[in-house]
């Protein structure tokens, strides 16, 4: 479990021992992916170089409309999403 201190937000995260032992893929049944906030631009690029660092394939950050997005896997091999909202 994670949370948020102060704003009851969290996440959970649970595993099932009947699990046939495929790879997650995005064409069964199951999540997508998975996306998570950051505060900036800047913190994304803190995350880029924190995970490239520690040898975790990263996607270049991606800047949209939007706000800006860094993908990445987990091991296994679920889709995971950092995203930063647009610069003022």
């Amino acid at each position: 479990m994670f949370m948020q201190p102060g704003t009851g937000v969290f996440t959970g995260l649970h595993t099932h021992d009947g699990n046939d032992g495929r790879p997650f893929s995005e064409t069964r049944t199951g999540p997508d992916h998975i996306s998570f906030s950051v505060g900036s631009r800047d913190n994304l690029a803190g995350w880029e170089k924190t995970l490239r660092d520690r040898g975790v394939a990263v996607s270049p950050i991606s800047d949209q409309p939007w706000g800006s997005v860094l993908v990445f896997r987990d091991p296994d091999n679920i889709q995971l999403e950092l995203c930063a909202p647009p610069a003022a």
